[in-house]
């Protein structure tokens, strides 16, 4: 006998989808709607009600995982049902029994699980880690009902283009909101997503499905101020009707830390030589864009620190997404380069490995100084 049954507004949609004899129930949704719990809910009553000798599978891709989500969520729930008894429970099989019904719990990381026996009902749970061949092997090997779970994270999936689309299959959308009795703390931190990231709230606040994330660095963070007592080293891109750019970059524990200390148009080479020697740049390394062998020559000739920049444009990317990156909050233009830098779009909506040339100075000049920085002190990422 059931007590205290605790049903989500999800259970009862995912039981009316099994009622009217759907072969596949689809949940997809944002995290803590109760997607997995109210499935859990349902193979137990489903399991319990079986009249003769069946097999239900529960599986996810690898073990810890299982154990960590489905699996937890069956049994607690069944102990709170007083249905657990230790004595049905194989646990080097991990097979319980339920009455008429052998429950078995099978990762998909060993590929003679999943072509094992036949069963009646199966639960994939966060079935988009699974490839589609391995769904198609538990599909011709199951009789009966096939529910799935999973957070929408991948904007484009075999699950939207073979599964969602059958007329037997039924689709269930949920999201936090759904679940009455999510714990408060939960709920908001789940909110703060909103203000943090937005794909991860479209995936795991909304429950929609993922967007390409094109921008490049988005880890970057604001900080008030340059960590002291560290070596400083300056990147520089020229412009003119373009935005001349300096950034001062310190590096502190292999995090880059930079600040925008100029951005100006329509600046000469005499306008920026003026401008350096006013802030006592003499002796400061410059790493400047290397297409402006003339402009680094008469900096040279004026007195400073100067070489061209290694202007690799993918690998210094990368040199900055493997660090942590910090922006000064003042540094107005840098941010808002931050927040926009984007990879290029192909026709086909996929991205590509190049960024899109604008808005872009800042980004460049601490790009040129990072990247060639590492590669000319010898430590230049063997580990890339």
């Amino acid at each position: 006998m059931i007590t205290n049954q605790k049903a989500t507004i999800v259970f009862e949609k995912t039981l009316d989808a099994i009622q009217k004899n759907k072969r596949i129930v689809v949940n997809e949704g944002g995290s803590r709607s109760s997607k997995t719990y109210s499935i859990a809910q349902l193979i137990a009553i489903m399991a319990s009600n079986e009249t003769r000798g069946e097999v239900y599978t529960i599986c996810r891709k690898t073990l810890p995982s299982l154990k960590a989500t489905a699996m937890r969520d069956f049994f607690s729930i069944i102990k709170d049902w007083n249905w657990y008894d230790e004595k049905f429970y194989n646990k080097s099989d991990k097979i319980y029994t339920l009455r008429n019904t052998e429950i078995e719990f099978i990762s998909l990381d060993d590929p003679q699980k999943i072509r094992g026996r036949k069963r009646k009902v199966l639960w994939v749970n966060e079935a988009n880690e699974l490839e589609y061949e391995d769904f198609q092997q538990l599909l011709m090997r199951t009789t009966g009902q096939i529910l799935l779970d999973y957070n929408p994270s991948d904007e484009f999936h075999w699950i939207y283009d073979n599964v969602l689309t059958r007329d037997d299959c039924e689709l269930i959308h949920s999201t936090y909101r759904d679940n009455v009795f999510l714990d408060p703390i939960v709920k908001a931190e789940l909110e703060r997503l909103k203000n943090t990231d937005e794909n991860y709230w479209r995936i795991y606040g909304l429950g929609l499905r993922g967007v390409s994330e094109n921008k490049i660095y988005t880890h970057f963070k604001h900080c008030e101020d340059l960590p002291k007592d560290t070596e400083r080293i300056y990147g520089l891109d020229f412009g003119f009707n373009n935005e001349t750019c300096l950034a001062e970059v310190a590096i502190k524990d292999d995090d880059i830390y930079a600040r925008e200390r100029l951005y100006r148009k329509f600046m000469t080479n005499s306008d920026l030589i003026e401008w350096l020697k006013s802030k006592k740049m003499f002796n400061k390394m410059i790493y400047a864009d290397s297409a402006e062998p003339q402009r680094i020559k008469e900096l040279e000739d004026a007195g400073f620190t100067i070489c061209p920049a290694d202007k690799d444009v993918l690998m210094g990317i990368d040199a900055l997404k493997r660090r942590g990156l910090y922006i000064t909050k003042d540094s107005i233009n840098g941010i808002k380069e931050a927040r926009s830098y984007s990879w290029k779009v192909g026709k086909d909506g996929k991205k590509i490995d190049e960024p899109v040339k604008h808005n872009d100075h800042f980004l460049d000049a601490v790009r040129y100084a990072v990247y060639t920085y590492f590669n000319s002190s010898g430590v230049a990422f063997d580990w890339l």
